[in-house]
């Protein structure tokens, strides 16, 4: 009996010692952070400036609730962050950012055109409607473009510039145009304090906004294309109109 309580101390001893040495031994504090990086946009250097202040910090003792408030701070397009602990002191983060949905490009509201020096092609959305640049964005080439125009004051990066609910409708907008008239939507504009957006097809230009339903927009434009000519229009379709469509 005597030697089994002996035994039990024993384990009772290397247990508390060893989580003593976890808890207080230098070798497990943080001493290298490696980012595991899903999008070519992403910025090394930039994210190791954020996690910098988890450096020195106990390696047991750290969350992935630490690290994403941290990457908050600089990253406004953060979707997901996974963190992993390869002891005794290396941190591995994982980080996913919301997807590119279109290239951007914003237009001076009196000139219409883009600002001297901007590089529209560096411009994108996400998919939550926030406002991105960057020199890096794998398949930035193949994404959509949105013209952006009557902004007042000019968007910053990093801000949400469009909801999810606007893009959301411009999305069921287009889908509406291709399976119910066969119209393929080639340029995209949206006019960001009058809430409006014009989708221009082969024909002509499509106005819509959100004040009114999508359906009842797209009821007007079915009347319209049975009771105008084609060959009328020159130039736009203005949908946003409860009681009547003006085209010219």
């Amino acid at each position: 009996r005597h030697m089994a309580l002996a035994v039990l101390g024993l384990l009772l001893l290397a247990v508390v010692g060893f989580f003593a040495i976890a808890l207080f031994s230098p070798l497990m504090r943080t001493a290298e952070v490696r980012i595991v990086r899903t999008d070519v946009r992403l910025d090394l250097e930039q994210i190791q400036s954020l996690l910098s202040p988890l450096f020195g910090k106990h390696l047991l003792l750290l969350s992935a609730y630490d690290v994403r408030i941290l990457l908050e701070e600089g990253l406004p397009d953060l979707r997901s962050v996974e963190v992993d602990k390869d002891y005794p002191s290396t941190l591995v983060v994982r980080i996913t950012v919301d997807p590119l949905i279109a290239r951007l490009v914003i237009r001076n509201p009196e000139e219409g055109e883009p600002p001297e020096g901007a590089a529209s092609t560096m411009d994108y959305l996400t998919s939550e409607g926030t406002y991105i640049a960057s020199a890096r964005a794998s398949g930035g080439e193949s994404l959509p473009t949105i013209t952006l125009v009557d902004w007042g004051a000019r968007p910053i990066p990093g801000t949400m510039i469009l909801t999810s609910e606007f893009l959301l409708r411009v999305a069921a907008t287009q889908r509406n145009l291709q399976e119910q008239f066969g119209q393929q939507v080639l340029e995209r504009t949206v006019y960001l304090r009058a809430q409006e957006y014009h989708l221009r097809i082969s024909q002509w230009t499509l106005w819509f906004d959100v004040r009114s339903s999508l359906e009842e927009q797209i009821q007007r434009y079915r009347i319209f294309l049975r009771e105008v000519p084609p060959e009328e229009v020159k130039e736009y379709v203005d949908l946003r109109l409860k009681d009547r469509v003006v085209y010219r």
